[in-house]
């Protein structure tokens, strides 16, 4: 099972070669782009968190260990969305 890293941007002097933190920030970067569009075209953020939810139990439903992920998941959804 892949492991949870904490993203932070490259700092100076670092090489230049493209980490699997830099590509995971530009992927996310990317569904931010994507997300940020539907808002703007009038998609409801419900129906968008609903198709969201659906690709991460699909992805979720080919990784070992999903019981493991499973409360980072729920930790990192309940803050950004500031339940607790």
């Amino acid at each position: 099972m892949s492991k949870v890293i904490p993203l932070r941007p490259r700092k100076k002097g670092q090489p230049s070669e493209k980490t699997t933190e830099m590509q995971l920030v530009e992927l996310g970067d990317a569904i931010d782009s994507v997300i940020k569009d539907a808002l703007r075209e009038g998609l409801d953020p419900k129906e968008i968190s609903g198709i969201l939810a659906h690709r991460l139990g699909s992805l979720m439903s080919h990784l070992e260990e999903k019981g493991q992920l499973w409360p980072v998941c729920e930790k990192v959804l309940k803050s950004q969305a500031k339940i607790d």
